[in-house]
């Protein structure tokens, strides 16, 4: 009922978000941009199949929801099992190679760093330190320090994937369920492809007004409402990077200190989980994710890739987390009455 909705609204709302400070650009450029926007359109949309999928034709094969006995088979498509931490590394992985591709290749320096179009300038002497300023990062004018929104936003998408693509699966534990082939191929195409839509725009497409910190003092750059959503996004993603790292490293724990004695049978036995964040959801981890890529959307300004991107996670997080909240209930006859939700709060 929300990401339905949700998804066929952003599709056509997004439309005034896309590319405003974006001038003049050759052929080629204009076709790159062309095509980014159909792939983004695309990957907006396919949430909607990916909902109904995930919710109610196919849970995704994979941790607890691995077929693991003999007497029931799973389908021949979904090929062979290999080692979890291999698998997560791989799928995760693309995203890194795209912001390391799109910031060497396809970098563009008056839309990554400060400068020319980055602050807006009205003494000679300023003049001359926009100049000067036009490949920073970071500039210290009018009482003011002024960040590349571009570039703070790249950063925190490649810390994410850095987390999640080395040192989730170097933390993992070494007897998680193998992961079959079919997921692991279907997760390195979605990551490919976002990884390509979420750099390449920060790069090549969108020069976002800088960040600023402080107050104007001679005709600097104002405290917008644009930089105000921006300082609100980043929060938010932080709170949610905050609620998805401990929640994982609370499940992953329950395992390596579960309360059986006998070492092999902690290994492959689970346990309800127990910690605030679990108190009245079951699955915080993916919350947490969710609010993680609504803030990143917030602070890009809602522009269209980051809004397919924060409600394909939705359409993706959410079934699961309901089908891990069921599992919980039918494998726990204690499990806490009080913990009615799956993934979002107050929200069956």
């Amino acid at each position: 009922c929300i990401v339905l909705p949700l998804s066929l609204l952003a599709f056509f709302r997004c439309e005034k978000y896309r590319y405003r400070h974006f001038i003049s650009v050759d052929d080629m450029t204009y076709t790159n941009i062309q095509q980014h926007t159909f792939l983004s359109q695309l990957f907006l949309l396919s949430s909607i199949p990916t909902y109904l999928i995930t919710r109610y034709i196919i849970t995704a094969p994979f941790g607890r929801h691995v077929v693991t006995s003999t007497s029931s088979k799973q389908p021949w498509w979904y090929g062979p099992k290999w080692n979890a931490k291999m698998s997560w590394f791989l799928f995760e992985c693309p995203n890194l190679i795209w912001v390391v591709y799109c910031w060497f290749y396809w970098g563009d320096d008056s839309i990554l760093f400060l400068g020319d179009r980055g602050i807006a300038t009205t003494t000679s002497s300023a003049s001359i330190i926009t100049q000067q300023s036009s490949h920073y990062f970071i500039i210290f004018q009018y009482n003011q320090i002024q960040l590349s929104t571009n570039i703070l936003l790249l950063s925190l998408f490649a810390m994410h994937y850095i987390n999640r693509a080395i040192v989730y699966p170097l933390r993992m534990n070494p007897n998680c369920q193998p992961v079959p082939l079919v997921v692991t191929l279907s997760a390195m195409m979605v990551t490919t492809l976002n990884g390509y839509l979420q750099s390449f725009y920060l790069v090549n497409v969108e020069k976002l007004s800088p960040m600023v910190l402080g107050f104007a003092n001679g005709g600097g750059g104002e405290l917008t409402r644009e930089n105000l959503q921006c300082w609100l996004g980043i929060l938010i993603f932080f709170i949610g990077m905050g609620v998805n790292i401990h929640s994982d490293g609370v499940l992953r724990n329950l395992r390596r200190y579960g309360p059986s004695e006998n070492k092999q049978q902690q290994q492959r036995t689970y346990y309800i989980p127990q910690s605030p964040l679990f108190a009245y959801i079951s699955c915080p981890n993916f919350f947490g994710e969710i609010l993680e890529w609504f803030g990143f959307s917030m602070a890009s300004q809602f522009s269209l890739p980051s809004v397919a991107f924060f409600l394909y996670t939705a359409s993706n997080l959410i079934p699961r987390g309901i089908a891990h909240h069921e599992w919980y209930l039918i494998k726990f006859e204690d499990y806490p009455k009080e913990r009615r939700w799956a993934v979002v709060p107050f929200i069956e």
